[in-house]
């Protein structure tokens, strides 16, 4: 990005800065706030209807508007610090709503017929595999833990990550730009990274009002191509648009539509090369590498280490993909229930050169794999109905009907296996094919879930949920076959008790339910992989101190039938192979304790630890043929640490200093289910902060940022023998690692401008 550009938006944003004021703070708490009208208690819709979140028998994280700016949440991926539970792994290619765990349990995988483990639900809609990538415009995340099929279905046997959008608000016109702008090699900064966030809130009449928000996030890196000295750039656009009509007392109804477009050079964040050894052997003894990757690597100017960002590519491609969708939601209050419809479709597609299309973007390199383009499509269409009892009832209840269908379409897709022993001569190995592929995935559930006021101090829950599901796939050689066809029953039971009239205690079991998968390889037959059963038993104690701060306390065990596992090894021809499995007997067991919200009126502070033990069943054997029965999953802490706070201090009666910080430590982490130690990443702190000034009003503010200060290169995935072990003249083995770099794992500093009218 250059300082003229930079420059440029800086400048778009000042001018808004200094526009008139038109009407009152466009980001207000409306009805969907996390704050009552006293401003003291947080409301979440976790169990889908709107209640007090220390009144909720389930462990829930939530970040309000605030938090999400100060910490800087602009993407999916961002959520993971917010809470000590949610991990988010999310690799190029992977189509799981965005990779995410929660207490070490979630779907990291390339498979097209997968779901998640972990749902993402954007204002009461499932996202399913065509996820949203940009927040933007949002009220609150929830972050609930453990199963959550009764209400939310069946991509949710892990949990929920529950996103709610700002409503328009009536009779004011008002709106907002917020930025945040910075340079590579500015002020130590390891990549450029330019946001820039806009909202209006437009009355249209006394009862109806309409919002529209955008977003570009522009960056240059954090990967770049020595050949030509240029970062990647990964462009993303975004736009949402948000209509709300009450036409009587009774009868609501909103509209929402948004638009979203992705641009990435060259694979984007792919892997980069952080380990090689010398000269060696590789295609099972078909070539010699008389000069070894390093020194290769070297010629085209890139150095291997721990946090390399360099790779060296002589070609020139583009990846694009875009996601768009829609929903209608109409609610009618007929006392003494409420009647609930929502009506979503959602669309997404990726064209072009994906992540994979260079694997090893190493253009001195004697061995070369490369996918031809890609073009995929996905659809998904969903309805749901509901009933709801009116709040405070003695019996308290939801039910309703829910139907999905998604389709997943994929030209066929090439590999190409090349040797290159000298420029200009292109050896071909072998060349793969997965066929065109449709794969449809249609599911229909009834569900109910109750609370029972046995007393004023003691609550009763119960839920059930009745699912089928039909997964199905049709190749350019084969017929439309099922291959798997499901009714599975989900259910919730539990007790709640309040001891104070600050603190409540609960206990449940939950059952969930997640649905199939088709593994389609390169070469074979497509098989299947069994539904996961996760049984989760919990108990918590939820209190509000000093007025506000919410402290949640959970304890839990989850032992899961048929976890649904991926494991990626590289063959003897270098090309990356991740066979989709059931592992039976994944249990994870712990503890984890949270604090959010205000501690005074000048001090807001989230921090969290989670003590979760994520294991593999006894005597499972590691892709490296190791047993690692009993250690720890793939991709999961056991120990995490949050904290994310700002405290403010007046400065006359007209402007306001802040300082926030916004910190991570997390264990150890393993990122292959093997022994390899290259493949793991030590425990570490990632540290972050912002200082600045704001108006008292809260409608305007500049700061200074660092994320990452220390520049610690946590990465997103790794992969051994990369592109195949090496094996040294003398005889010894040693291995090649890949690994993927993304946004956390580099620092980045620059200034933030905020300006409402």
């Amino acid at each position: 990005m250059t300082i003229r550009k930079i420059a440029l938006l800086s400048g778009i944003a000042l001018s808004t800065i200094g526009a008139p004021a038109l009407a009152q703070d466009a980001g207000a708490p409306a009805a969907t706030s996390t704050a009552d009208a006293s401003g003291n208690d947080i409301i979440v819709t976790a169990q889908r209807r709107a209640e007090k979140v220390t009144e909720v028998p389930i462990s829930i994280t939530v970040a309000s508007a605030a938090q999400l700016e100060r910490q800087q949440v602009n993407t999916v991926n961002d959520l993971a610090r917010i809470a000590p539970s949610l991990e988010i792994q999310s690799a190029p290619g992977q189509n799981t709503g965005g990779g995410g765990s929660i207490r070490g349990i979630g779907t990291l995988t390339f498979s097209p017929g997968a779901v998640a483990s972990v749902g993402v639900v954007v204002d009461q809609v499932s996202q399913g595999n065509a996820n949203i990538s940009d927040l933007f415009d949002i009220s609150r995340v929830e972050v609930l833990k453990g199963p959550q099929g009764t209400l939310f279905g069946l991509t949710t046997s892990a949990g929920v990550i529950n996103i709610t959008t700002n409503a328009p608000e009536f009779g004011e016109f008002s709106g907002r730009v917020r930025t945040e702008l910075s340079n590579a090699g500015t002020a130590g900064a390891k990549y450029g990274n330019q946001v820039v966030q806009g909202v209006i809130n437009v009355p249209l009449a006394s009862n109806a009002a309409m919002r529209v928000s955008g977003v570009a996030n522009l960056r240059q890196g954090v990967n770049r191509n020595a050949t030509t000295g240029d970062f990647n750039n990964n462009d993303r656009y975004g736009v949402r648009g948000r209509l709300l009509w009450e036409p009587t007392d009774r009868l609501t109804v909103n509209l929402i539509g948004d638009y979203s477009q992705t641009r990435y050079e060259n694979g984007g964040d792919f892997f980069t090369f952080v380990k090689t050894s010398g000269p060696g052997s590789f295609l099972g003894g078909a070539g010699f590498d008389a000069v070894g990757i390093t020194d290769r690597l070297a010629s085209c100017g890139v150095t291997v280490r721990e946090g390399n960002l360099d790779y060296c590519n002589n070609n020139d491609q583009v990846g694009k993909a875009t996601s768009y969708g829609g929903s209608l939601q109409v609610d009618y209050a007929a006392d003494p229930f409420t009647l609930t419809s929502i009506t979503a479709w959602r669309k997404a597609t990726e064209t072009g050169y994906g992540a994979a299309s260079d694997v090893f973007r190493g253009s001195p390199l004697e061995l070369q794999v490369a996918n031809d383009p890609v073009d995929r499509d996905l659809g998904l269409f969903t309805q749901e109905f509901r009933v709801s009892s009116a709040a405070g009832s003695p019996i308290e209840y939801t039910a309703g009907a829910f139907y999905s269908s998604q389709k997943q379409t994929r030209i066929p897709e090439i590999v190409r296996v090349t040797l290159v022993p000298v420029p200009g001569v292109v050896i071909p190995i072998v060349t793969s094919t997965t066929p065109a592929l449709t794969i449809r995935d249609e599911s229909l559930a009834f569900f109910g879930q109750a609370t029972g006021h046995v007393s004023d101090s003691f609550r009763l829950i119960g839920g059930v949920r009745y699912t089928t599901d039909r997964l199905s796939l049709n190749t350019a050689t084969s017929e439309t076959e099922t291959f798997l066809d499901v009714a599975k029953w989900s259910w919730r039971a539990g007790a709640q008790y309040d001891l104070t009239p600050t603190m409540m205690s609960y206990a449940t079991v939950s059952r969930g339910f997640k649905g199939g998968q088709i593994a389609v390889p390169a070469v074979g037959d497509p098989s299947v992989v069994q539904p996961e059963i996760p049984t989760s038993y919990e108990a918590g104690l939820k209190a509000t101190l000093f007025g506000g701060w919410v402290a949640d306390l959970s304890v839990f065990y989850m032992k899961i039938r048929n976890f649904q596992a991926q494991q990626c090894t590289v063959d003897g021809n270098g090309i990356i192979s991740c066979v989709q499995t059931n592992i039976n007997g994944v249990k994870t067991r712990g503890a984890e304790l949270n604090f959010f919200g205000k501690v005074t009126p000048n001090l807001s502070l989230n921090t969290g630890f989670i003590y979760a033990k994520a294991t593999y069943p006894g005597g499972f054997v590691g892709t490296d043929g190791t047993d690692i029965g009993g250690t720890q999953l793939a991709n999961s802490p056991r120990y995490k640490f949050t904290l994310s706070g700002e405290y403010e201090q007046d400065f006359g009666d007209t402007l306001a200093g802040f300082l926030a910080v916004d910190t991570v430590w997390k264990s150890r982490v393993r990122y292959e289910a093997n022994s390899v130690a290259d493949t793991t990443f030590r425990a570490h702190w990632m540290v972050g902060g912002r200082v600045g000034l704001r108006t008292q009003d809260q409608r305007y503010s500049v700061a200074l940022f660092v994320r990452n200060l220390f520049n610690v290169h946590e990465p997103s995935l790794m992969q051994s023998d990369f592109p195949y072990t090496s094996t040294t003249t003398a005889g010894a083995s040693e291995g090649n690692i890949g690994a993927i770099y993304g946004p956390q794992s580099f620092r980045n500093v620059g200034i933030s401008l905020d300006a409402k009218f």
